[in-house]
């Protein structure tokens, strides 16, 4: 298991802006090397202040994509796409130039849409700098839920594939998720959790409990992983 630190903060807005922090270092280390630069972010209503935050960096943002580490099929003008989180969080103010790496695609079905996908990942993101994640309280992180039919092939670190369409009682849309095995394609991890009942979750996992779907990423990790925790 590689490096794992966990960062307690006083408030959820003050781990947000070290979790911003921390992506924009990753950001400009990479693309101090390879003049280009790849992030994974996760959805949901907790990254916002962090995408905020990061919109405000001054980065080579037009060499940099962003990948959003799961999404609902459905268009970016949507209110529950990822992407349009993205844009009209992250993608602002120094941010605007930046581009993001669609995984929903128009006139396709999930099943369909994975060989573009992928042949998209390989060309314009691999490896990453950093990927952000999330996780819920039933710790799921991405799209990779614990009643996924396909969850055992989608959390196998030596899976070939990048991404894996998903459907779940857990979720009323059908979704595409970045596997396990693209998301440690990685030179940093990083893990942005609110809450006490995730950080038990957490915990439990840390400490070997595989009824979690995160326990796979935390016992497989290829980079360090820094935890951002508040209250």
């Amino acid at each position: 298991m590689s490096d794992i630190d966990f960062q307690q903060y006083p408030n959820r807005s003050a781990a947000s802006v070290a979790a911003a922090q921390l992506l924009a270092y990753c950001v400009e280390r990479q693309w101090q090397t390879e003049r280009r630069a790849s992030i994974v972010v996760s959805g949901g209503s907790t990254p916002g202040e962090c995408f905020d935050a990061l919109s405000r960096k001054t980065l080579p943002w037009s060499d940099v994509t962003v990948v959003p580490s799961d999404e609902r099929w459905v268009p970016a003008t949507h209110k529950d796409s990822n992407e349009r989180l993205i844009r009209e969080r992250l993608l602002q103010n120094q941010a605007s130039s930046g581009h993001v790496l669609s995984l929903f695609r128009q006139d396709l079905a999930t099943a369909d849409a994975i060989t573009t996908i992928e042949a998209d990942l390989n060309l314009t993101a691999l490896p990453f700098a950093c990927v952000m994640l999330g996780m819920g309280e039933d710790g799921h992180f991405a799209s990779l839920f614990s009643d996924f039919d396909g969850l055992d092939q989608a959390l196998n670190p030596e899976n070939s594939a990048l991404s894996v369409p998903v459907k779940t009682a857990s979720s009323p849309y059908q979704r595409m998720s970045l596997t396990l095995s693209a998301l440690r394609q990685t030179q940093q991890t990083a893990l942005l959790i609110f809450g006490q009942p995730k950080r038990l979750v957490f915990e439990a996992a840390l400490n070997g409990d595989n009824t979690y779907p995160v326990q796979k990423l935390l016992a497989n990790l290829s980079s360090p992983l820094t935890v951002f925790w508040a209250a």
